[in-house]
């Protein structure tokens, strides 16, 4: 049967047809076609809600596709698709009914959950990843987080959307899109990396030599937010993913080898890389239970 994914960040929408074979094999999953539009955040609420529409449409027009799977920044209700909390990334989004917006539009079956967890359920389900206890962090725009508990079962409440990201990693730093200040995700994301090297382009920063220092304290962050997420949560496994890790060439060793070998020993580069939510979001909207979200009648 075929499908579509969609991954919602603060900076782009990614969407995707997929195939799988069998349902419940994560293995049979594939990506047929994928494409992305800008999310244009800074012009408000509904203006967001017509963008994932259009990345939806790449598709839906063309097939007779009644699945919708979503990954959404923000916090998300999953047994009902509502999205309880985002920072002003995605403004006007809390309170949204996400799931009710896509579904009153395209109708079939839509079950939206957070984007972290999303491409977590993505690594597990679908990549193969072999934690008992795995994390997943991704670095865009932000910095997202969910970890799983007993991977037996996928739905309401079974993948934990961590806010790692706004962990007071700096006292009194850097202002964050939630209100507060030195939030970990003002320094570990793509975000952190601009302010860092005071450019545009992540590009420009990671592969121009003048901006080593500021590559090193995205390191030296990176590795304070990961000790504090071991100490606090013991995943068995750390996943890294996000589009700050399709380069991670320029830093992974770097942050390895600053990190204590505890940590280290944990850390793995995500095995789908920018397809995990994308893969995830489907794979739940299938074998998940997340309440009325999996009715085809229900808004």
């Amino acid at each position: 049967m075929k499908l579509i994914g969609v991954d919602i960040g603060g900076t782009g929408i990614k969407s995707a047809l997929i195939y799988c074979k069998k349902p419940s094999d994560g293995s049979t999953f594939k990506i047929m076609h994928r494409s992305s539009v800008p999310t244009e955040a800074r012009f408000g609420r509904e203006h967001i809600v017509e963008n994932i529409c259009k990345a939806i449409d790449n598709y839906r027009l063309r097939t007779d596709c009644s699945v919708i799977g979503i990954g959404s920044a923000g916090d998300i209700d999953d047994e009902t698709g509502v999205v309880t909390y985002a920072t002003s990334a995605l403004p006007g989004f809390t309170g949204l009914n996400l799931r009710g917006e896509i579904k009153g539009k395209f109708g079939g079956r839509v079950v939206v959950v957070n984007d972290a967890a999303a491409a977590l359920i993505g690594e597990v389900y679908v990549g193969g990843c072999k934690g008992e206890r795995p994390m997943m962090l991704t670095l865009g725009t932000g910095l997202g987080c969910a970890m799983i508990e007993d991977k037996s079962k996928l739905g309401s409440g079974s993948v934990n959307n961590i806010r790692l990201g706004h962990y007071v990693l700096h006292e009194g730093g850097r202002d964050c899109r939630c209100g507060n200040k030195g939030c970990a995700e003002m320094y570990v994301s793509a975000t952190g990396l601009k302010l860092n090297g005071e450019e545009d382009k992540v590009e420009e920063i990671l592969y121009n030599p003048k901006y080593a220092g500021a590559v090193d304290a995205f390191c030296a962050d990176f590795k304070a937010v990961l000790v504090y997420a071991c100490e606090k949560y013991n995943p068995d496994e750390i996943l890294i993913g996000g589009g700050v890790v399709e380069m991670a060439e320029q830093w992974w060793d770097k942050l390895k080898n600053m990190c204590p070998p505890s940590v280290a020993d944990r850390l793995q580069k995500a095995a789908l890389g920018n397809r995990a939510a994308l893969l995830g979001s489907a794979y739940a909207a299938l074998n998940g239970d997340y309440g009325k979200q999996m009715s085809y009648n229900t808004i």
